[in-house]
């Protein structure tokens, strides 16, 4: 494991926390919840204590994640960093853990217990349509909340990003925006290759980026990775974890993940019924409105358009690895169906709002050309998750 809770941050953490319960915690169980490169630590403790749980009640357990604190690379002190500024700016909120501990010498960061609940992936994964689309709708309204509540918070979360002082918190990040920033990596990639000219589309990049510098009404905390294994399924509604690649900055790219949906996650990759999908948009939609300024809400389509457009900028570059002939047959049809799936969901996002038709129009010319040139881009289509298993595949979010 990389960068794992050692015996030194261990007893960095119990330190830390005997100042916060007045008597050094008894741990009676240590569980990895985490993975190899993303080690989180559940700690068990043999009683209740004041102070660790949400909104200070006393709880019996903690979430400890650790990382390294220098080097270049994934997983670097930065990630934690903005982690942290993001709760602390979301503060005691119905979205996220709560921060109770942070030494970033030592490179660890303890939160709340959500407790040991299902992701989202693994309810889509089941068998329970009922449960899946409930699980949907409740992942909409819980980022609906992570925006909602920051909505013009830009210098409260610049705040607690300062309270690291000079220290890196920039590292790694952006990455839901990389895309627009290296169109040229995407026309080159289209000539290299042989693919519709994606410099027809500069225009529209450079509408799409303008909005990115000043999204307006529509500026809150980011969280940059929703794809569904951080999303906890709980009796009282979703809660979102890791926003290590959090930032302050245009919502739309979060709310397109609701309708590719979640278009970088690769494993299980699979799509959502379109009532679905409109279920949990509406009630993402319906929390913001409960928060956004009235005459910012007839340019919901604009921002989710933009934001769709971010996202497919960001996948676009990943054009020379999907051309690769060699790869393993699973995957080559994963890769390319995908992105033909998520070219045609950004298509229908962007005439719902008029906006960026030379991407969309371009968007259109690579698809037709991918299935042409690559027939595993169009078949077999793209599965519905097994929790929708039964529902018309025309009824699937396929754009």
């Amino acid at each position: 494991m990389h960068y794992p809770l050692t015996p030194a941050r261990r007893d960095a953490v119990l330190h830390g926390l005997t100042v916060i319960c007045g008597r050094r915690p008894v741990v009676v169980a240590a569980d990895g919840v985490g993975h190899d490169w993303a080690p989180v630590t559940r700690l068990v403790f043999d009683r209740e204590l004041p102070g660790l749980g949400a909104d200070d009640r006393a709880a019996r357990s903690i979430i400890v994640k650790t990382r390294r604190v220098d080097g270049a690379g994934h997983g670097g002190p930065a990630y934690l960093r903005r982690e942290v500024a993001a709760l602390r700016t979301l503060g005691r909120s119905r979205v996220a853990a709560r921060v109770i501990l942070v030494d970033d010498e030592a490179g660890v960061v303890v939160q709340s217990d959500l407790g040991s609940r299902p992701t989202l992936e693994q309810v889509l994964l089941g068998d329970d349509r009922e449960r899946a689309a409930s699980a949907m709708v409740e992942y909409g309204r819980a980022v609906g909340r992570l925006h909602a509540s920051t909505l013009g918070r830009r210098l409260d979360h610049e705040a607690a990003l300062a309270e690291f002082g000079p220290a890196d918190v920039t590292t790694g990040g952006g990455s839901g925006t990389r895309g627009t920033r290296h169109w040229s990596v995407v026309e080159d990639a289209c000539t290299d290759l042989g693919l519709p000219d994606a410099r027809i589309a500069r225009d529209d990049l450079a509408l799409v980026r303008s909005h990115l510098d000043d999204p307006g009404a529509y500026a809150a905390l980011v969280h940059d990775d929703l794809n569904p294994t951080n999303a906890l399924v709980t009796e009282h509604g979703v809660r979102l974890v890791d926003f290590e690649g959090s930032r302050y900055g245009h919502i739309g790219f979060d709310v397109s993940f609701l309708h590719y949906p979640f278009p970088h996650h690769s494993p299980n990759w699979s799509v959502l019924p379109v009532d679905v999908v409109d279920d949990a948009d509406r009630a993402y939609r319906d929390v913001l409105a409960e928060s956004l300024p009235v005459d910012a809400l007839p340019a919901y389509d604009e921002m989710l358009a933009v934001g769709a457009a971010t996202a497919l900028a960001g996948r676009v570059t990943r054009l020379p690895l999907i051309a690769s002939p060699d790869q393993p047959a699973y995957d080559s049809w994963r890769r390319r169906a995908q992105l033909v799936q998520q070219l045609g969901v950004f298509r229908r996002l962007a005439a719902r709002a008029g906006i960026l038709p030379d991407l969309a129009h371009w968007s259109t010319e690579l698809a037709e050309a991918m299935v042409i040139r690559w027939p595993d881009a169009g078949a077999p289509p793209p599965r519905l998750y097994p929790a929708f298993a039964g529902t018309p595949s025309a009824a699937a979010s396929t754009g």
